[in-house]
């Protein structure tokens, strides 16, 4: 299946749209996107699944290095639209603690931890 990304901006927040699955056939695209966003200096980014319908290890593994990429360059990076079954993969696998998890319909000063 395809990926599609799209971007818009929430204040200092770079949000990536997902519209696919993220798996290691399109993971690399998104992992491409974050390093673009954050070498062109935005380092807060909220990567929204709302319409991802699944996502493997690899993907998962995007998104811890999404983070740690973005914490190196002094930002963080958030994910937004978990639906129950990403919100129970994000559980089992622990990343809930790593992967802070937004509301982009809130005002993003609420978004730092």
């Amino acid at each position: 299946m395809m990926l599609t990304l799209s971007h818009s901006n929430i204040g200092q927040w770079s949000v990536i749209h997902i519209v696919g699955e993220v798996d290691m056939a399109t993971g690399p695209q998104l992992r491409q996107e974050i390093v673009r966003q954050v070498s062109e200096g935005n380092s807060h980014i909220v990567i929204d699944l709302e319409q991802v319908d699944f996502i493997d290890s690899t993907g998962l593994g995007i998104l811890v290095g999404g983070v740690k990429r973005t914490k190196s360059n002094g930002g963080d990076l958030r994910c937004a639209g978990l639906s129950d079954n990403l919100k129970e993969v994000f559980n089992l696998t622990g990343l809930d603690s790593v992967l802070v998890a937004v509301d982009l319909n809130q005002d993003p000063s609420t978004w730092e931890t």
